[in-house]
C-alpha cells in the first residue's frame, strides 16, 4: 500500500499531499542540553589529567563554527539562515552543566555556571568549572610543570600546576567526594532541582530493600538547577568514571528499572553516554580494577536503551587512554539526536509514510535480541504504539542537515488546521 500511495503522491504538491495522505509532521529541534556527571571519587585523578585536556578540545571544535560567524547587518542574517537551513548541524543550540557522582554532599547541585552557546570563552569557562569544581586532586600532589605559562592563556597539551594555580581560587583543595559512585542517582537529583513541579519521589525517604535513606532534597531545592533543561530539549546526559554505577535506589540489579521509571516520569527525551570501562560480550569488565561488572552494565544498559553511546575509558593494555578521538562520537551525538519522533495525531499504521531529505525511508524490521534481551533491528524506522512514536533504527536515523517528514492518515479523521 504504501509504494501505492507513493505513487500517487509523486504528482502531487504540497497541498494534494497533505489531503491524501491526511497529516503531515516535521520535527527538528536544535536544543542540546547536555549534563556531565563526572567521578571526582579519588581513583579518578588519572582520568581527570587527561579529561580535561581532553574536553577543552571537543568543546573547542564545537564553539569553533560559532565564533566564526558574523552577525553585522542584514547580508550576514541572511547567510547564517541560509547555512542553517543546509548546515543544521552547526547551529546546534547547546549548553552545558556539570555535577558529580558525590550524592551525599553534592545532592544533584549543579557545579558551576551552566555554559551556553554564544557565552564569551566558552571552551576555557567549562574547563575551569571541571578542573576546580568537578574533579578529585590532592593538592599535596603537584601537577607536571608547564614552564612559560602565563595566567589567563589556554589549557595547553596537559593539565599543568601552573594552569591550576592560575585558574582556580586560592582556596582551592581539590572536590574529592565519597568513593560510592552514584552517577545515576546524582543524574535524577539534578533533574529534580531542575523542573517547577518535581516529582513527589524527589523529596521521598527511600528504601531499597536492604537500606533505608532520608532525602537528600527538600522543597527549597526546587529550582536550585533552572534552566539546566530548556522546554523542547533533548537531555544528554554524559557520565565519566573509571568505576560503574552504585546508585542507593536499587542493590546490585543490573537493570536499573526503578531509575527508568523515575526518569521517564519528567516526559523528556534522554540519551545517556558513559565514558568509563568496557564490557566483553559476557558482560564482565575488561580491565581489572575496582569497578563491578553489574555498575557497569546499568551505564552500558542506560547508552544502549536510548539509542546513547559507550565509550572506552582505558586502551588495549588497560591504561588510560587519551580518549580526544572518541569524543568524537560525543560531537556526532550532538549532531544526531532524534531518534524518535512523537506523533501529534494517532495514524491508521498502514498509512505512514516516512521520508528524510525527500527520499521514502524503509521500515525496519526485528532481527534479534541483544545482551539484555531487547529487540535488535535492521535499518530503517517502526511505529512504536504505546506511545503514538515513530522510531528510527541503526543507519536510517536523521542528522541535524535532514528534513524529515512523517505523513499518515490519522484515525479521527482530518486534522482541524493545516500544518503548513
Amino acid at each position: 500500500m504504501t509504494s501505492m500511495l507513493l505513487l500517487a503522491l509523486a504528482g502531487c504538491n504540497r497541498y494534494d499531499l497533505f489531503r491524501i495522505a491526511g497529516y503531515e509532521q516535521e520535527s527538528f529541534n536544535n536544543k542540546a542540553d547536555v549534563l556531565f556527571v563526572i567521578d571526582n571519587s579519588d581513583s579518578m585523578l588519572p582520568v581527570s589529567q587527561t579529561m580535561a585536556v581532553n574536553f577543552a578540545g571537543f568543546i573547542g571544535g564545537i564553539d569553533q563554527a560559532e565564533q566564526a560567524r558574523s552577525y553585522e547587518g542584514l547580508a550576514d542574517a541572511v547567510t547564517n539562515y541560509v547555512d542553517s537551513l543546509q548546515n543544521r548541524s552547526s547551529f546546534v543550540d547547546y549548553q552545558f552543566g556539570i555535577v558529580t557522582t558525590d550524592v551525599p554532599n553534592g545532592k544533584g547541585e549543579l557545579v558551576g555556571p551552566i555554559v551556553k552557546r554564544g557565552d564569551d570563552d566558552v571552551p576555557n569557562r567549562f574547563i575551569e568549572t571541571l578542573a576546580c569544581e568537578a574533579v578529585c586532586f590532592d593538592p599535596g600532589t603537584p601537577l607536571p610543570n608547564e614552564d612559560g605559562y602565563t595566567c589567563g592563556e589556554p589549557i595547553g597539551d596537559f593539565l599543568s600546576q601552573q594552569f591550576m594555580d592560575c585558574t582556580c581560587p586560592s582556596s582551592y583543595l581539590g572536590n574529592c567526594g565519597a568513593a560510592k559512585e552514584e552517577g545515576i542517582e546524582a543524574a535524577y537529583l539534578a533533574l529534580c532541582r531542575s523542573v517547577p513541579n518535581p516529582p513527589e519521589a524527589c523529596f521521598a525517604e527511600i528504601d531499597n530493600g536492604y537500606e533505608q535513606f532520608d532525602p537528600e532534597l527538600d522543597r527549597s531545592d526546587t529550582l536550585s538547577n533552572e534552566g539546566l533543561v530548556r522546554e523542547g530539549s533533548n537531555l544528554i546526559v554524559v557520565v565519566v568514571s573509571d568505576e560503574g554505577d552504585g546508585s542507593r535506589r536499587q542493590q546490585t540489579e543490573e537493570i536499573p528499572d526503578v531509575y527508568e521509571l523515575l526518569f521517564a516520569q519528567f516526559r523528556r527525551r534522554i540519551k545517556w553516554v558513559y565514558i568509563g570501562p568496557d564490557l566483553t560480550s559476557e558482560n564482565e569488565v575488561r580491565c581489572p580494577g575496582t569497578a563491578s561488572d553489574w555498575g557497569v552494565v546499568r551505564y552500558n544498559y542506560l547508552a544502549y536503551t536510548t539509542d546513547g553511546r559507550t565509550i572506552d575509558i582505558f586502551d588495549e593494555s588497560c591504561n588510560v587512554k587519551d580518549f580526544e578521538e572518541t569524543l568524537s562520537e560525543l560531537g556526532e551525538l550532538l549532531t544526531n539526536l532524534l531518534t524518535e519522533f512523537p506523533l501529534q495525531s494517532v495514524p491508521i499504521p498502514e498509512t505512514l509514510v516516512v521520508l528524510i531529505d525527500g527520499q521514502e525511508i524503509g521500515t525496519a524490521s526485528i532481527i534479534g535480541e541483544d545482551q539484555f534481551g531487547l529487540d535488535e533491528w535492521s535499518d530503517g524506522w517502526s511505529y512504536r504504539t504505546e506511545d503514538n512514536t515513530v522510531v528510527f533504527h541503526g543507519a536510517a536515523v536523521p542528522t541535524y542537515d535532514s528534513n524529515v517528514e512523517v505523513y499518515y492518515k490519522p484515525v479521527d479523521g482530518m486534522p482541524r488546521e493545516l500544518p503548513f
